[in-house]
């Protein structure tokens, strides 16, 4: 009876050691199912994320590619040089009244009517006359291209309707012109103040018998003409000038 029971003991723990064991078995099969799962999606998602990056990567190139092409023009603009002002930071400012001594008195005045990017319209006033001068005013020449004397009133704008006279009176050019060129950047006291980098131009004629009439005229940054002189030569020959006095702007 003893070994019966013996017997049916051993016998259920060799069942239980067997349960245990599949059991286990069953455990690793799992895990390594699993392991074999999570390596065939990591793998599944590999090519994605190479693709990625290689998209990735061809952005960054472009991107790098646009900046390279664009840096040149980027200091091509930033290198370029503005144009050349010449003759025109000679140019008086609009509205500006100009007022010229002889020593004395003031004789002329100059105001400044009009202007554009080619032409100035000045009003001037000399012993109670009144006249209209157009001037080609632009980088590279300054021409007497109209003149009116004897005007009722000179500071009538005619700048946009005016007709250019058909032979201007060239003072300074590239070309050459009917005024002489005689110094450039020399420096000018007049009555008004002191200039800089003053152009000196001058011009003979023969409008007196038996005589020269010279004229010499002063142009100085800003300003415009600031100073004129005359000479008349011969036996009766005599000279005089004017000079910037005033300037209400």
């Amino acid at each position: 009876m003893q070994k019966s029971y013996l017997l049916i003991i051993f016998t259920c723990l060799l069942l239980v050691f067997a349960g245990c064991s599949k059991t286990e078995e069953k455990e690793i099969t799992t895990n390594i199912e699993n392991e074999e799962t999570e390596t065939q999606e990591t793998t599944s998602e590999d090519p994605d994320s190479a693709d990625t990056k290689e998209e990735e990567e061809e952005n960054t190139s472009e991107e790098e590619e646009k900046t390279e092409e664009e840096s040149p023009s980027e200091e091509t603009e930033e290198n370029e040089t503005p144009a050349d002002p010449g003759l025109k930071i000679y140019q008086p400012s609009l509205g500006w009244e100009k007022k010229f001594t002889d020593g004395e008195d003031i004789v002329l005045t100059e105001k400044v009517i009009a202007v554009n990017d080619e032409y100035v319209q000045l009003a001037l006033t000399l012993g109670g006359n009144q006249s209209i001068q157009i001037y080609k005013w632009t980088p590279t020449e300054l021409a007497l291209v109209y003149e009116e004397v004897s005007v009722d009133d000179a500071s009538v704008n005619i700048l946009d309707s005016f007709t250019p006279n058909g032979d201007p009176e060239l003072l300074l050019s590239d070309a050459s012109t009917q005024w002489e060129l005689l110094e450039s950047g020399v420096k000018l006291d007049v009555q008004y103040g002191s200039f800089e980098d003053v152009y000196v131009i001058q011009k003979v004629t023969d409008e007196v018998e038996d005589a020269d009439t010279i004229y010499t005229r002063y142009y100085a940054p800003g300003y415009g003409l600031v100073k004129e002189t005359f000479e008349v030569t011969g036996e009766y020959g005599y000279s005089g000038e004017t000079e910037l006095a005033i300037v209400e702007k």
